[in-house]
């Protein structure tokens, strides 16, 4: 942890890094095989994505519209939860990058149906 806080220069007397470590040391047994399921799975779902999109088959732009869209519902719940300029920002981008995917379905053109 400390290796990690020094390698982006947090200092290792900030509130974050205090919070990380009290969050680590923290970690239930469950909990761990919680984040390692949801990270094995995040893992799965983007590796598939990226071979979607390099295979350039016709269901990956819908793919990578849903998968991006569907952090919305987070962010939003993280905005509700407690309002910041950082999360709407990151909010607005978001949405921003689902526009314009939704918006760029052309780059899948009619050629893709046959691969």
């Amino acid at each position: 942890m400390t290796r990690a806080a020094l390698a982006v220069h947090l200092p290792l007397t900030s509130e974050l890094f205090d919070r990380a470590v009290s969050a680590a040391w923290n970690l239930t047994v469950a909990k761990q095989t919680a984040l390692a399921v949801t990270a094995f799975a995040y893992a799965a779902l983007m590796g598939t994505e990226g071979l979607a999109l390099h295979w350039r088959k016709p269901w990956a732009r819908y793919f990578t519209i849903v998968a991006t869209a569907s952090l919305v519902p987070v962010e939003v719940y993280e905005i509700v939860r407690a309002v910041h300029v950082v999360r709407i920002l990151v909010l607005l981008a978001n949405l921003a990058v689902v526009v314009y995917l939704w918006r760029r379905t052309d780059l899948f053109g009619d050629e893709s149906a046959s691969l």
